[in-house]
């Protein structure tokens, strides 16, 4: 087994990610007004359950892994990926194999009812704790720095929050059936801690977590971009292929995926 400061992936651990970030974060505005193409043949592709093609995982909105210690209303066991995009995972876990790590997935397709329990509900009223100063304004910006909404009682097309779309996944990497790499915050910490290039600048002093909190972070970065996938910069653990997202920040002309037709019924 090779150490993660050896062999191949030893370079991507020193590779800077501060300049791409910082050029994601610019482009990110405004992408839910990004062109969908309805008619690209790709956005007919299958969702499939990651488990059942040897990605390991569990819907965290599902086990009410910290910072919601319960159960999201309306949450599924089930993670769902459009069928190419796991295949590009599963190609990114060869590369992990010498190591003895894998990827590991907190989330994947979202219901439209849990995309809008964050968005109306779970957020604001963290924030409005936190922060009783703000107005529904400040508040709204906030949440929707992290939460995209979706219509009541369907989705529009041309217009899909990514998990909508069976194209975006959270993850991160772990020890093959073991703990995971340290990255500095939990999943769905919420705050600028969580922001993609959050450890690039250069501490005082040793600050070991600090520096291995940033090699870790820019190892998923680069395995996942290098496999075709976007980062969202302001959350080091959301990557997607296809939404809209992904094409603002790639510069496509259009995405190609939207509201699958195999999505399960809930909403």
């Amino acid at each position: 087994m090779l150490l993660l400061t050896e062999g191949p992936l030893a370079p991507l651990r020193d590779r800077p990610i501060a300049d791409r970030v910082a050029r994601a974060a610019t482009l990110r505005s405004g992408y839910r007004d990004h062109p969908v193409d309805l008619a690209d043949p790709r956005g007919a592709d299958p969702m499939a359950e990651i488990r059942d093609h040897e990605l390991a995982g569990a819907n965290a909105y599902h086990t009410g892994v910290p910072p919601y210690h319960a159960r999201i209303p309306h949450a599924v066991a089930d993670l769902l990926l459009r069928r190419p995009l796991i295949d590009r995972l599963l190609a990114v876990n060869e590369r992990l194999v010498p190591y003895d790590l894998e990827l590991w997935v907190f989330d994947a397709w979202r219901s439209l009812a849990v995309q809008n329990h964050f968005h109306d509900h779970w957020m604001p009223d963290r924030l409005r704790g936190l922060h009783p100063e703000w107005d529904t304004a400040q508040i709204m910006a906030e949440t929707e720095r992290y939460f995209a909404r979706g219509a009541d009682g369907a989705i529009d097309p041309l217009s899909p929050p990514p998990h909508a779309t069976g194209s975006a996944v959270d993850l991160t990497i772990r020890h093959r059936h073991g703990a995971e790499l340290f990255m500095g915050t939990i999943f769905d910490d919420l705050s600028a801690a969580a922001n993609t290039a959050h450890f690039e600048g250069e501490p005082e002093g040793l600050a070991f977590s600090h520096h291995e909190a940033r090699a870790n972070r820019r190892l998923l970065y680069w395995l996942m971009a290098e496999a075709g996938f976007a980062n969202n910069p302001t959350e080091w653990w959301h990557f997607s292929l296809g939404d809209q997202m992904w094409a603002r920040l790639t510069g496509r002309p259009a995405a190609y995926y939207s509201v699958p037709s195999d999505a399960p019924s809930a909403t």
